[in-house]
């Protein structure tokens, strides 16, 4: 049979695996789902088609070395050795921001206007947009999850909406780089721990007299 790999083949088969598989796995599935069991016959061998199904991945990885964002979107995060996500379960596994609520039945209207603030942080389209723009350093503190934590803090950062709840209306349009920064879990939680919450320069000046 002939069969070309793609990355909808891909993505569809790391879905079936839970969002989250080992490479190889990954290859075992594309595999056993679309060509039967069978090495393809315009592949040379299987180590041919399992570096191909390997190479497609990191065409669309952003921690692959020559990603670039203005030619592919981002469908795969790699979180560990060997180890990926889709860009959707990554969203779902995420360590939810400080003031993220997940109960709206229980909650009165100033709550819930706060969990849309939290669904504009965490749409994957701004998210992505917000950090291309300014990295995945804490854009008050400096701190850097990969730096400090090696590969399993590859691609971690909260994104803080600065929005005023205030200003959010129904019919409202995240700008991701206007409207989000990149911040640490620290920082994070201590914006939001007053109210109104402290804007980014105000935590930096907080940051730089505790230090003088």
């Amino acid at each position: 049979m002939i069969y070309t790999v793609n990355v909808s083949d891909i993505e569809n088969a790391l879905a079936n695996l839970g969002g989250e598989a080992k490479s190889k796995d990954i290859q075992d599935k594309v595999l056993n789902k679309y060509c039967e069991g069978n090495i393809p016959s315009n592949y040379r061998s299987e180590r041919s088609f399992r570096q191909t199904i390997q190479r497609k991945i990191e065409d669309y990885c952003p921690q692959a070395e020559g990603f670039d964002p203005a030619k592919k979107e981002s469908k795969f995060v790699r979180v560990g050795h060997g180890l990926y996500r889709t860009t959707s379960q990554a969203s779902i596994n995420e360590f939810p921001a400080i003031e993220e609520v997940s109960m709206p039945e229980d909650l009165f209207e100033g709550a819930l206007r706060e969990i849309s603030v939290n669904a504009y942080e965490r749409n994957q389209t701004a998210r992505k947009n917000c950090i291309d723009h300014y990295g995945w350093s804490c854009i008050v503190c400096g701190f850097d999850f990969e730096k400090a934590y090696g590969e399993i803090g590859k691609s971690f950062i909260h994104v803080h909406h600065i929005k005023p709840l205030s200003e959010i209306r129904s019919g409202y349009i995240v700008n991701p780089i206007l409207d989000l920064r990149p911040v640490c879990a620290n920082c994070h939680a201590i914006i939001h721990r007053v109210h109104p919450p402290l804007s980014t320069e105000e935590l930096k000046e907080k940051i730089f007299d505790a230090i003088k």
